[in-house]
Order: structure tokens, then C-alpha cells, then sequence
């Protein structure tokens, strides 16, 4: 430990939307910045759209290696979005499950939530971490959800070990391409 006051595993700390999350892995510590961020930053601004880019996860890297970006998202027009630009910029997306049956591994019996899960479906479990932070993406009254929300995980994608006739050895600044074509395309719609 660096010091008294640093951070250990069985601590529970409060985030910024009132959950309480308990430590159980000091290295993941950028969801819980991130999971703040996500929460003022749909909570203070409002957007109708609210995109997270982040290398959250070795398991990314794991299940898509540097092909794929891996997306979670509770908007299924967002998606189709997201991989028609991504398919145009060839910096592609794979969608990846944003589903309940991973909560378990999250949900600790001391805290709201857990900030890891575990090895087993890591990407998911982290990503799953992040959805009550994204504030307005559940419908209410019957009205279509406020905000439409995705994390991409680049964790693998962020850099290229081989060079392809696309892309020289090296960070790859992913998926910028693609986001530039996602706005531009937002943009010709309206």
C-alpha cells in the first residue's frame, strides 16, 4: 500500500450517482472514474447520445484480440449506427452482451455493486458495471428511453502489434475513424 489512506480490497466507497461500490480489486480503478464521469456527464448535460471510449479491459483484448472494438449498448439503432460507420471507416465494432445473467457477478452482497467480476466474461461484467451510471437510458412512463448510451471497449484494438496494408505497427488511434463517420452520418440525417 502507498500509503494509510490508499484504497484497498474490502473497502466500499460511494460514487458520485449515491451507489455504493465495494473494492475488490485495486487495478480497476478506472471504472469507477469513468462510472462518475458517465453519470455527471448524462446528468449535467443531457445528451441524446453518450458515447464512452475506454481500454477498460484486458479481457477485451482476450475475446477480440485487435480486429474488433468491442461495443455494449442498450440502443439497438445506436448499434446498427455505430457498425454501419465502423464497416465504412474499416474500424470495426462488435457488438458484445450487455445482459443481467452477468449481474451476480457484480452485485456484492456488501455494496450496490462489486467494481470487478471476476475473470470469467470480464469485459461484460465491466461493462455491466457502467449501465446504472448512464442516467436516462431506461424508458419511463411509457416514453422512449432519454439517452441512448455505448461503451466501446478498444482495449485491443488500441494498438497494432502487425502491420496491415490499413494500418502501420503501432497505437492505432481507434475508433476515432469511425466516430467522425458516426457524427458525419448524424449530421446528414438531420
Amino acid at each position: 500500500m502507498p500509503g494509510p489512506s490508499a484504497t484497498k480490497p474490502g473497502d466500499i466507497v460511494y460514487a458520485m450517482n449515491g451507489k455504493t461500490v465495494e473494492i475488490d480489486n485495486t487495478d480497476a480503478e478506472g471504472r469507477l472514474v469513468l462510472s462518475d464521469a458517465i453519470y455527471y456527464t448524462s446528468t449535467e448535460y443531457k445528451p441524446h447520445t453518450l458515447i464512452d471510449v475506454a481500454t477498460l479491459t484486458g479481457a477485451m483484448h482476450v475475446a477480440l484480440g485487435e480486429i474488433f472494438s468491442g461495443v455494449f449498448s442498450t440502443s439497438d439503432a445506436l448499434w446498427e449506427q455505430l457498425r454501419v460507420a465502423g464497416e465504412t471507416e474499416y474500424d470495426r465494432f462488435w457488438r458484445m452482451p450487455l445482459d443481467e445473467d452477468f449481474g451476480p457477478q457484480i452485485y456484492s452482497s456488501n455494496a450496490d455493486l462489486q467494481n470487478t467480476g471476476g475473470r470469467d466474461g470480464g469485459s461484460c461484467t465491466a461493462a455491466l458495471f457502467l449501465k446504472p451510471f448512464a442516467h436516462g437510458i431506461e424508458a419511463e412512463d411509457g416514453q422512449e428511453p432519454a439517452m441512448r448510451w455505448a461503451h466501446i471497449d478498444i482495449a485491443g484494438a488500441m494498438e497494432a502489434t502487425r502491420a496491415t496494408p490499413y494500418q502501420e505497427m503501432g497505437m492505432t488511434g481507434r475508433p476515432v475513424r469511425a466516430l467522425i463517420e458516426f457524427v458525419r452520418n448524424l449530421s446528414a440525417a438531420k
